[in-house]
């Protein structure tokens, strides 16, 4: 074969790579059920001492707006209805005109605590620049908070917090 056929194949298959949907890790039929929060850490989380409210800014002491990422929950909806667990979470990112999202910069903390979820949901998440989809994610009967962040390509990061409520199935 000729190096530029190589090349030329070479180029073909990466397009195709490229094009081909991400399917997330799981991706052998049914996604596969998994802990987001333990039992313990919502334990941890309900007994942590919670931070003291900030105050708002004064009136005229604002500064110019800072160009960061935007994140749009798409799922779960519903704000303040009770969840069944386990859960669909939907994440949509969007990057200020002058930049691009940075997938790998992606995080989801959990509560005042802020423990770190990230490796975890990583396993059963699809991660695009375009936002986060996970699938099946047990979370205990409770109030949780998740904090989910994202960087663009210049070092600035968005952060947006979801707040839900799951209760048992009756």
């Amino acid at each position: 074969m000729s190096p530029a056929l190589t090349r030329r194949q070479t180029c073909r298959a990466a397009i195709l790579f490229a094009c081909t949907p991400m399917l997330p890790h799981a991706a052998s039929g049914a996604a596969a059920t998994f802990d987001l929060v333990t039992a313990d850490e919502a334990l941890r989380e309900a007994t942590a001492p919670k931070p003291a409210r900030s105050r708002a800014m004064p009136p005229g002491a604002a500064s110019a707006p800072v160009l960061a990422p935007t994140i749009q929950v798409i799922a779960p909806q519903g704000a303040g209805n009770p969840l069944s667990s386990p859960l669909r979470i939907e994440v949509a990112f969007k990057p200020p005109p002058d930049a691009r999202i940075v997938p790998s910069s992606f995080r989801l903390l959990y509560g005042v605590l802020k423990i770190d979820l990230t490796d975890r949901v990583n396993k059963h998440a699809t991660i695009r620049e375009t936002g986060v989809v996970v699938s099946e994610a047990r979370v205990p009967d409770g109030t949780h908070r998740l904090i989910v962040r994202v960087a663009d390509d210049k070092g600035r990061f968005g952060e947006q917090e979801l707040l839900i409520r799951v209760a048992a199935a009756r």
